[in-house]
């Protein structure tokens, strides 16, 4: 009688080895801890700088925070000039005008040294 190994036997002549698929398990990880840097060195960083600032992307302030009833911003407050047409517009649709002296030659354009 001939000799019999068990079937998960190194021995055994008819079992393929069992092989790993080393550059997809590399690639993964550092697919991976490409991923998590992104997220703590960029995306909340950069979350929390524009909750400091007061920033978001609808602009410097939501329309609904907008103040028209007195002087508070001036052209210092905003980054880019369409920042501060906002609210140049939105204070002129509430029947404010330019409250805040956005546009000091008055041809309707705020704070035009911005970029």
């Amino acid at each position: 009688m001939p000799l019999q190994y068990p079937q998960s036997s190194p021995y055994n002549p008819y079992t393929e080895p069992k092989t790993t698929n080393w550059p997809v398990i590399i690639l993964s990880v550092i697919g991976v801890i490409a991923l998590t840097l992104l997220v703590i060195f960029w995306i909340i960083p950069t979350y929390f700088n524009d909750k400091a600032n007061g920033n978001n992307s609808e602009g410097v302030l939501p329309t609904d925070t907008y103040n028209c009833s007195s002087d508070v911003y001036n052209c210092g407050d905003f980054t880019t000039q369409a920042e501060a047409q906002e609210v140049f517009d939105y204070c002129s649709q509430q029947g404010a005008g330019d409250i805040h002296q956005l546009d000091r030659d008055g041809n309707g354009k705020a704070c035009e040294s911005l970029p």
